[in-house]
């Protein structure tokens, strides 16, 4: 009995150490499957600002793997989380450990941010590594070495040339733009096009019927065609003030804008008018309404991908200023009555204020609706380029220069 208990508890304990060992025991191939993983929920952690996630993620990769590409990217990555978290230090750390891995790396400011470009240009040119094709790189340093390195720092690290390096402002910072743009409202003229046409055919009629009258009587008008059509033309500029609430790194921000915004919507074409006694008018009318309102405007803006070089953004703003302009038409052709052939010709220049006065316009303030969607890439420090396209009581496309401080 004793022989066959104590076979069993060796056969037991046996089976315990085999299962701890098939629990922790992976195939290289699942090992890197693994890591692979890892990086990318972290990198995916890191995209949407995550930071601390993100350094979780990191720190898990560089703790299963010897592998030299994932923990240069694993260091990388915990970097640029550092620098972001205003973590200098340590992120200047973590630039040694990836410099230690691939001497030679270089990066650029087309993926990463300036400020960052000269900071690990600065822990490169400190480290002064020099490794020949035939020389392997050195061995990554264990995280303890590495941090009393970092409490000691050798005479030739305290006399590295300082690059400045933005600090991550609480209260934010600020922007200011200037801006140009074409407007247009060709896309939906169709909306309102044939209640404009025939207001302005209606205004033709009435004045060559009155203007004909006084020679001939009252005139009792039948038919009428016409063939109006209607375009639009205009331009806008502007200054304005922007502030990031949540910092350089923040992707929402509030701006203030004075804009000067020109509109012009020309209406062209024949209009002929019928009357009873078979007689009848055939006119070439032009006609416009023009307006050049200075609106304020409050504008919110969202950057989807603001520690990018280049990054997009959706706008949305509002914007009110006095409503004044004027309206105008004139009209030339010929008048037919039996065998008589007369000229005629005429007009009507009236501002705004007139056609308040007639009940054809109640507003006296130009609200102003802004809607669009833009992109804008950094140039050198501090100065942007930007171009959008969106609505603007119409089509507008802009460009334009920004520079933050």
């Amino acid at each position: 009995m004793k022989k066959e208990l104590f076979i069993f508890h060796i056969l037991f304990v046996f089976t315990l150490l085999f299962t701890a060992v098939m629990a922790v025991a992976q195939t290289p191939g699942e090992k890197e499957e693994q890591v692979e993983t890892l990086l990318a929920q972290a990198d995916d952690f890191y995209s949407k600002g995550d930071y601390p996630k993100a350094i979780e993620g990191y720190l898990r990769v560089i703790s299963l793997t010897e592998k030299r590409m994932f923990r240069s990217r694993a260091w990388m990555g915990l970097s640029l989380c550092r620098f972001f978290n205003n973590d200098i230090e340590n992120a200047k750390t973590s630039i040694r450990k990836v410099l230690e891995i691939e001497p030679q790396k270089e990066i650029s400011t087309l993926f990463y941010p300036q400020t960052f470009v000269d900071l690990f240009y600065e822990v490169k040119k400190g480290m002064e590594v020099k490794v020949t094709p035939e020389q392997p790189a050195a061995p990554p340093v264990p995280e303890p070495a590495q941090k009393e390195k970092r409490e000691e720092p050798s005479p030739e690290k305290a006399l590295a040339p300082k690059v400045p390096v933005y600090e991550e402002r609480k209260g934010g910072y600020w922007e200011v733009d200037v801006h140009f743009s074409g407007w247009s409202i060709d896309p939906a003229k169709s909306l309102f096009e044939s209640s404009l046409t025939k207001k302005v055919a209606n205004e033709v009629r009435d004045n060559l019927s009155d203007e004909l009258s006084k020679s001939y009587g009252a005139l009792a008008r039948s038919s009428y065609e016409t063939s109006l059509s209607l375009d639009s033309e205009g331009s806008n500029y502007g200054l304005g003030i922007r502030f990031y609430p949540l910092g350089r790194l923040g992707s929402f921000s509030i701006g203030l804008s004075l804009e000067k915004t020109h509109i012009k919507v020309p209406v062209q074409g024949q209009v002929t008018q019928r009357y009873a006694d078979g007689s009848e008018a055939t006119v070439d009318t032009e006609a416009y309404v023009e307006t050049s309102p200075l609106t304020t405007n409050l504008s919110f803006r969202w950057d989807f991908a603001p520690s990018w070089r280049v990054t997009p953004y959706f706008v949305f703003g509002l914007g009110v200023g006095a409503l004044s302009g004027e309206a105008k038409y004139q009209y030339a052709g010929i008048y037919k009555r039996g065998t008589e052939r007369r000229s005629v010709e005429g007009g009507e220049t009236k501002t705004f204020d007139d056609l308040r006065e007639e009940g054809d316009i109640e507003l006296d303030l130009f609200p102003l609706f802004h809607l669009a969607l833009g992109v804008k890439g950094e140039i050198v420090p501090g100065l942007m380029a930007k171009a959008e396209v969106g609505f603007w009581d119409g089509l507008i496309l802009r460009a334009g220069l920004a520079f933050r401080f």
